[in-house]
């Protein structure tokens, strides 16, 4: 019995200490393929290999290897202008070792045809990738370095061959770049601990709102009584948060107080993305309290980050004025105050909040220096702006009918000096 004890306790800490593999981006095109689950958790091996058997029956595989790839390479405007244009395209922003996935279904089916081009010299290029139509058959194209803006001609070569046969294209690289692995590596020890809590007390993340969003890496820790939670994207801080709602109806009936608190044991953050591709479609903040998940949401609009609602207790809180701050700041407010239709309002104290859109950065880095702060003080609301130039207005007709008044009677045509002076009439 004690065998099975010690067992079952050294089980879990040897999948702790697992090693962090590997995980490029990979982009599919050619056919419709399942979307990721999130960009923070990287596609399995296994469930990768599902998706290359399902599609290899109908249609030939074709695999384009860089050296290594990292996330900020696919996301890059500039150097693929052909694949830009293609659609249906699919990415997956991390695939745990996809080539080891691409040679287990070969080992399965037929052996993977390996070929080694010449992507310098595009007059022999189109010689060297045109491939005779095979369902089933996969090749893998050797491109030997990091040279994106070769591999996106080259594989416009490539897919121009096959404008007739069914073929699903795959570009991915050997290993992830080694800055990218080493910074998760680092953080690994982060990782362990946040996913260890979620087996022991973690929450659901499907709520009725429609947000599908899954538990994110993160951290928890208090400073100076202010709670600092941390995320690959987001680092989010504040005193205290307040909810009030009245005891009934009316205008001047007294306010419930209470005070919400994290749920003890999932103190963090999770971000979703609203368009389930990248964070320019808007972003979603859920922190998981004893009350009920309360949701924050952020929407981008002309270079400034926009919270357009936040949704707590089934109940859809917006803000009384416009709340943004601009993407190279960090939103400062002192206190934030959103407003429900059910006579209820949820304040937040000593708000700060740093959202991290570049890949280069992460939420998780300590050492990290916070963007300069935008301060959300609001001299001009918009009430005060409507009632200044409503005002304003009011003045002007006024000075006009005062202006009319005092000017009736008074003759403001000037005499001609050719015109005989006037006569006159009095009583002497």
């Amino acid at each position: 019995m004690y065998f099975f004890a010690s067992l079952l306790l050294i089980i879990p800490f040897s999948f702790a200490s697992a090693q962090v593999t590997s995980s490029p981006p990979v982009l599919v095109w050619g056919v419709d393929t399942p979307k990721p689950t999130s960009i923070f958790r990287p596609v399995k091996t296994t469930q990768f290999e599902k998706i290359i058997r399902n599609l290899q029956t109908n249609n030939m595989i074709i695999i384009y290897l860089a050296t290594e790839l990292a996330a900020k390479d696919i996301n890059c405007d500039v150097c693929f202008p052909y694949l830009s244009k293609i659609q249906p395209m699919n990415y997956y922003s991390q695939v745990e070792e996809p080539l080891k996935a691409v040679e287990q279904v070969a080992e399965q089916t037929d052996e993977i045809i390996w070929h080694t081009p010449k992507i310098s010299e595009m007059d022999s290029l189109e010689a060297e990738m045109e491939l005779s139509c095979q369902k089933g058959q996969i090749h893998a194209f050797r491109f030997n370095d990091r040279n994106v803006v070769a591999h996106d001609a080259a594989m416009a070569v490539a897919t121009y061959q096959f404008t007739d046969c069914p073929v699903v294209h795959v570009y991915t690289a050997y290993t992830e770049e080694d800055k990218a692995l080493q910074r998760r590596r680092t953080h690994k020890t982060q990782a362990i601990k946040s996913e260890q809590s979620k087996k022991v007390g973690g929450t659901s993340s499907h709520y009725d709102d429609g947000f599908n969003l899954t538990p994110q890496l993160g951290s928890y820790s208090k400073v100076d009584n202010m709670t600092v939670l941390r995320h690959e994207m987001v680092i989010l801080t504040f005193r205290n948060i307040l909810l009030a709602t009245k005891k009934m109806p009316s205008v001047f009936s007294p306010f419930n107080r209470t005070n919400v608190l994290l749920t003890p044991g999932s103190e963090e953050v999770e971000v979703g993305l609203l368009n389930g591709q990248n964070i320019f479609g808007g972003i979603v903040l859920v922190l998981n309290t004893e009350l009920s998940p309360l949701i924050v949401e952020l929407m981008p609009s002309q270079g400034n980050w926009y919270l357009t609602r936040i949704i707590f207790i089934n109940q859809t809180h917006y803000p009384r004025d416009l709340i943004f701050f601009g993407f190279e700041f960090s939103l400062c407010c002192r206190d934030i105050t959103v407003y429900s239709t059910a006579a209820g309002r949820l304040s937040f104290f000593d708000f700060h909040l740093d959202i991290l859109w570049q890949d280069k950065q992460t939420g998780m880095d300590v050492e990290h220096e916070v963007k300069p702060c935008w301060d959300c003080s609001i001299l001009m609301t918009p009430t005060l702006t409507q009632t200044i130039f409503v005002m304003v207005v009011i003045m002007a007709i006024l000075w006009m009918g005062m202006a009319m008044l005092l000017s009736i009677g008074q003759n403001h045509m000037l005499q001609n000096a050719n015109d005989p002076d006037l006569h006159i009439k009095t009583d002497t």
